[in-house]
């Protein structure tokens, strides 16, 4: 999902705004959001960060289980000027009950340092389960299972200097290896100079970050690619933490004045609209009225197809913890994450499918059926994914949700089995008002629906082959979005 930016438009609020926030406008940025990791059915996620800098760049990577994105790793990465890592997530058990893990053979410095799982194989570092289990717990699963797939982030915390410690020089790669990955992890030990004092050899983020990302299974020769979303203008200050430090996050962008501004494009105009959270600043980049994409579930070609549905901030609005004593989901979200379904939040959702032909299929009774006697559709989770016509998914995802009151299985007769799918983020189920997902600014702009991003992952079967040859082809292709942004409760008074 790209948002072209005109930035003529955006100098003419500069001016008098905030702190700006945009989306990457050429996909580069301070903070990277990928969509989606999976390590499930003989699946594994490959990733990239890339730093087109002539500097040396402190990163806080984090990888969030996809229910109630509760952290599952989390490290500091340092990268030398240019450089580019890379790693796999994977499973680390034969029978899908163990832990992820991601491994790397990279030489790029992280804190804590990769060491083989066991004293064995490649540098690791494996997941856990302590931010949702035990006294931790959120009311869904606390098996090491639910680590197998989520989202993941990287947030700059600073450019790394020589200033003081000579910090860049031990990160930078030297005939291709870091001269000194050894100084900046004793740096954050209990006596180390970022220990005492974080900003040591640290100035403010720069941006000019980008990553991808492919869900990968060799057995069935297929992946999925997807390229990170990138949020520039976030810090004008070096945040610099240890790891498994909750700062920064989402939700620490810089401020003028107790505020922070989000700039996006709506019809061709430069909409700012301005929060006291920056949370908020980040959902009203990512703020989508609906989602389209294709789909191919055509038995003729064997094919399958899954929506991945990720909604980057959502934790900030139902997350138990995060919200306090009231433990009330905000808006624009309808319900806090609890035991109800296994560990659910949900807000519905509307789809309508468009075979190839124009004709449609909408939630009036034209599914398999009718409304009143099935569950709604939802989107219950951080990360979603939406299996189409059938409840087998081709990721061998857990997140397909059936239940007597929601649903993530969109129904596809035989005569739509290609097309156009369209789903409404708007409002509940049959247009309810009530359930209206709406989110406001301080300066008056009201964006509706969530803010979601994710990709269509399809593949297809050849079966006119030789037996035994494999034959499968797969793709995948980022959602469009279509935003709306009011000003009052008018649905006439747009913003301009």
């Amino acid at each position: 999902m790209k948002r072209f930016l005109s930035m003529g438009a955006l100098a003419l609020g500069v001016a008098t705004a905030a702190n700006a926030m945009t989306l990457g406008v050429h996909g580069a940025g301070q903070v990277l959001i990928y969509p989606y990791y999976n390590v499930n059915g003989g699946n594994g996620t490959l990733i990239s960060i890339v730093n087109t800098n002539q500097a040396g760049k402190a990163l806080k990577v984090r990888f969030r289980e996809a229910l109630n994105g509760r952290v599952v790793a989390d490290f500091n990465l340092y990268l030398s000027p240019w450089d580019v890592w890379v790693g796999q997530v994977f499973d680390t058990s034969a029978d899908g009950s163990g832990a992820a893990a991601i491994a790397t053979n990279d030489n790029s410095c992280t804190v804590p340092a990769f060491t083989p799982l066991g004293g064995q194989g490649p540098k690791s570092l494996l997941f856990g389960n302590a931010a949702y289990s035990g006294g931790n717990s959120d009311g869904g699963p606390g098996t090491l299972a639910r680590t197998h797939e989520g989202y993941f982030e990287v947030i700059e915390m600073g450019v790394v200097t020589n200033t003081t410690k000579n910090s860049l020089t031990a990160i930078t790669h030297v005939v291709g290896l870091p001269a000194h990955c050894s100084q900046v992890n004793d740096a954050w030990a209990a006596q180390g100079y970022w220990t005492q004092a974080p900003t040591t050899d640290l100035d403010p983020p720069t941006g000019g970050l980008y990553g991808s990302e492919a869900v990968l299974n060799v057995a069935q020769g297929t992946m999925y690619t997807a390229n990170a979303e990138a949020v520039d203008g976030f810090s004008t200050v070096a945040q610099h933490s240890a790891p498994g430090s909750a700062t920064p996050d989402l939700n620490t962008a810089s401020k003028t004045a107790g505020i922070v501004s989000a700039f996006f494009p709506v019809r061709g105009d430069m909409i700012r609209a301005d929060y006291a959270k920056s949370e908020d600043a980040v959902s009203a980049l990512f703020m989508a009225d609906s989602l389209f994409n294709e789909y191919v579930v055509d038995p003729a070609v064997a094919a399958t197809s899954d929506w991945v549905v990720t909604l980057p901030t959502k934790r900030f609005y139902t997350d138990p913890k995060l919200l306090g004593a009231s433990a009330q989901a905000l808006p624009p979200f309808d319900l806090p994450f609890d035991a109800v379904e296994g560990g659910t939040s949900c807000s519905p959702i509307d789809p309508e499918i468009f075979n190839r032909e124009e004709d449609a299929l909408s939630r009036a009774c034209g599914f398999t059926v009718c409304p009143q006697t099935r569950p709604s559709f939802a989107l219950c989770y951080g990360a979603n994914v939406l299996t189409l016509g059938s409840d087998v998914s081709l990721f061998g995802t857990h997140l397909t949700h059936i239940s007597a009151d929601h649903t993530s299985v969109i129904d596809v007769p035989s005569s739509f089995v290609s097309g156009q799918l369209h789903i409404d983020l708007r409002a509940g189920v049959d247009g309810d008002s009530t359930l209206d997902h709406v989110l406001a600014s301080t300066n008056g702009p009201l964006l509706h629906g969530l803010p979601a991003f994710g990709f269509l992952a399809v593949q297809y079967v050849n079966g006119n082959v030789t037996p035994g040859v494999l034959a499968n082809y797969s793709g995948s292709f980022p959602h469009r979005s279509h935003v709306t942004c009011t000003i009052g409760t008018n649905p006439a008074d747009a913003c301009q």
